[in-house]
C-alpha cells in the first residue's frame, strides 16, 4: 500500500467509525432492551432468549446509525413443532415491554418499533445450529450474524467498504437502490481479505462474477444449477456462506456494479477523501453542476411510511418521469435522484432545442393493405410520405425545451418544479 492510500484510508477510517460518544449511546440502549425482554421472556416463561443482530452485533455499523435488528430465539426443541406461532409469542413479549409497535408481514412476521430516536426491528427465529434445522428462511439469520462476527479482522475494512459505497450511492439492497447489501460487503471484505484487495479485484470482474467463499460448489456450473434462475439475473454471483443455494448479490443491478467499479479505479489511480464523503444534494450543489446545460429539478414532499416501500415508489416515480422525456425525443444528459422528508429528482440536458418538426413513423409499406389503409385514413390530411421503407409523415412537435414539457410533467405528477 503506498504512503498517499495510507493516508487516506486512515482518515476514512475516522469517517466510517462511530464516536466513542455514538458508540456508548447505542451499547447502552441495546444493554437497556436486552434487560426488558429478557425480563418479559422469563416473566412469560418462554423457553426463549433475545440478541442484538444487524450490523450492530458484527460490529460493522456506520457513525449516523437509526436502525438496530434484534432476533428474539425460540428453542428448537421446544418450538420447532410451532414454528408458526413465535411470532404470537414474540408479539406478546414486546407489547409487555414497548405497548404499542408495528407487526409487519414477511416470511414470518416480525415487528417495528420506535425507541429513543432509533428504529428496532424484531425477528422471531428458531435457534439453529445447522441449515437443515431451518423451517423458515429467517432462522438463517443469526448464523448469517455469527460468521461475520468471528472474522474480526476485517471489521474495519468493511466499515470503510460501506462508506465507499455509501459516498457512491450503491448501498443497499433495497428495491429503490438495487446495490450492496451490507451483508455482501462484509462477505467480499471477508473474501479478498480488505478493502483496497476488494476494490482491485472488482475492476478484474466479469460478466456474471462467481464468487463462493465457503466452496460450496466445485464450480460455477453445478452452482448455477442449484440457485433459483430468477436470482441469477444480475452481474454478480455471491454464494451465501450459510445458504449454499442463495446468491447474497441477487439484488444487485448492472448499473450500480458500473457505478461502484468506475468509483474503485478513480480511487485506486488518485486516492482521495472525496470518495468517502457522502454527497449533499443541494439546488446549489445542482446548480454548481449545470456546465452551460438545462437543468431541470422536480420536488415533493416524501409520504409518510416504511422506507423501502416509499423508496421504491418514489425511484418508479423518478423512472416514469424518464420516459416521459424520453417519449418527448429529449435526451437526458446526467439524472438522480435523492430522498429524506423531501423526494427530489434532477435532470441534466443540452441546451439546444429539438426540430420544430419530428417525424412519426407507420407501417412498412409491403404490409398487408388493410393495415397500410389504416395509417393513410388517419393521417389523410397530412403529407404521408415513404422513408425507409416505411410510410411517414411529418408532425409539428408541441414541446422543442425540456423546460416546456416539464411544467406538463409538474402539473400531471403535483410535483414542483424549478427550471434553470
Amino acid at each position: 500500500m503506498t504512503t498517499g492510500v495510507k493516508v487516506v484510508l486512515d482518515e476514512a477510517r475516522k469517517l466510517a467509525t462511530p464516536s466513542k460518544a455514538e458508540d456508548v449511546k447505542i451499547n447502552s440502549v441495546v444493554k437497556d432492551i436486552l434487560a426488558k425482554i429478557t425480563k418479559e421472556i422469563t416473566k412469560q416463561k418462554l423457553n426463549a432468549k433475545v440478541v442484538v443482530g444487524g450490523s450492530v452485533a458484527k460490529g460493522t455499523w456506520l457513525p449516523g446509525i437509526s436502525d438496530i435488528d434484534f432476533f428474539l430465539v425460540f428453542d428448537y426443541d421446544d418450538f420447532s413443532d410451532r414454528s408458526a406461532e413465535i411470532s404470537n409469542f414474540a408479539e406478546k413479549v414486546l407489547k409487555k415491554v414497548f405497548g404499542n409497535l408495528q407487526r409487519l408481514h414477511g416470511s414470518r412476521d416480525y415487528f417495528a418499533v420506535k425507541h429513543e430516536n432509533y428504529s428496532l426491528e424484531f425477528v422471531p427465529v428458531l435457534n439453529i445450529s445447522n441449515g437443515q434445522q431451518a423451517r423458515n428462511i429467517t432462522d438463517y439469520s443469526p448464523l448469517h450474524v455469527k460468521y461475520v462476527a468471528k472474522n474480526t479482522k476485517i471489521k474495519d475494512d468493511a466499515r470503510l467498504a460501506k462508506q465507499f459505497m455509501k459516498a457512491a450511492g450503491v448501498y443497499g439492497a433495497e428495491s429503490y437502490v438495487n446495490g450492496f447489501s451490507g451483508h455482501v460487503i462484509e462477505i467480499l471484505s471477508i473474501y479478498y481479505g480488505g478493502f483496497t484487495q476488494l476494490l482491485k479485484h472488482a475492476l478484474e470482474w466479469g460478466g456474471k462474477e462467481f464468487i463462493d467463499v465457503e466452496r460450496h460448489y466445485r464450480n460455477k456450473d453445478e452452482a448455477f444449477k442449484s440457485i433459483n434462475k430468477s436470482k441469477l439475473i444480475g452481474p454478480l454471483v455471491v454464494i451465501d456462506p450459510i445458504e449454499s443455494d442463495r446468491n447474497a448479490a441477487a439484488a444487485l443491478s448492472f448499473e450500480k456494479l458500473k457505478t461502484f467499479k468506475l468509483n474503485a479505479k478513480k480511487f485506486l489511480a488518485n486516492p482521495s477523501l472525496e470518495f468517502f464523503r457522502e454527497k449533499i444534494v443541494t439546488l446549489k450543489n445542482l446548480e454548481a453542476g449545470k456546465k452551460g446545460r438545462v437543468m431541470i429539478v422536480f420536488e415533493v414532499k416524501t409520504p409518510k411510511g416504511k422506507q423501502d416501500i416509499i423508496g421504491a415508489k418514489m425511484r418508479g416515480l423518478f423512472e416514469k418521469l424518464q420516459k416521459n422525456f424520453a417519449g418527448e425525443e429529449f435526451t437526458i444528459v446526467e439524472k438522480g435522484w435523492l430522498f429524506n422528508s423531501v423526494t427530489r429528482f434532477w435532470f441534466y440536458f443540452g441546451n439546444k432545442p429539438l426540430s420544430a418538426k419530428t417525424l412519426h413513423f407507420g407501417p412498412p409499406i409491403n404490409l398487408a393493405k388493410e393495415h397500410t389503409a389504416k395509417f393513410k385514413k388517419v393521417w389523410k390530411s397530412h403529407k404521408i410520405s415513404i422513408k425507409n421503407n416505411k410510410y411517414v409523415v411529418e408532425l409539428k412537435r408541441k414541446y422543442v425545451k425540456p423546460q416546456e414539457f416539464a411544467k406538463t410533467l409538474a402539473k400531471e405528477y403535483k410535483l414542483k418544479l424549478i427550471c434553470e
